[in-house]
C-alpha cells in the first residue's frame, strides 16, 4: 500500500468537507472515494479482446488438468527453466 500526502487549499478542503459530508465521509475519505471512483472508470476503459477458439480450448484444457492435480508447480524462476 502506498502513502500519498497532498496539500490542498483552504478552500478545496471546505469544498471537499461539504461533498463528503453529504455522504457521511470525512475528507480523507472523501478524497480516497474520489481517488478509487477515478481509477475504477480508468480499468473500465482497458480494452479487452477475445481469445482465439484454439486458444480458448487449450486454455480450459490446462484449467481442468490443474483442477485435476496433473500439474507441478516451479519453486523459482530458475527451476523452471534449469531443464532447457
Amino acid at each position: 500500500m502506498n502513502k500519498i500526502q497532498i496539500t490542498l487549499t483552504p478552500q478545496e478542503t471546505t469544498l471537499l468537507a461539504v461533498q463528503g459530508q453529504a455522504l457521511g465521509y470525512d475528507v480523507t475519505k472523501f478524497v480516497k472515494f474520489l481517488v478509487s471512483r477515478e481509477v475504477y472508470n480508468l480499468a473500465s476503459k482497458i480494452p479487452t479482446y477475445k481469445m482465439s477458439e484454439s486458444l480458448e480450448k487449450e486454455t480450459e484444457k490446462a484449467l481442468k488438468e490443474y483442477q485435476a492435480g496433473k500439474l507441478r508447480g516451479y519453486g523459482s524462476i530458475d527451476e523452471m527453466f534449469a531443464n532447457l
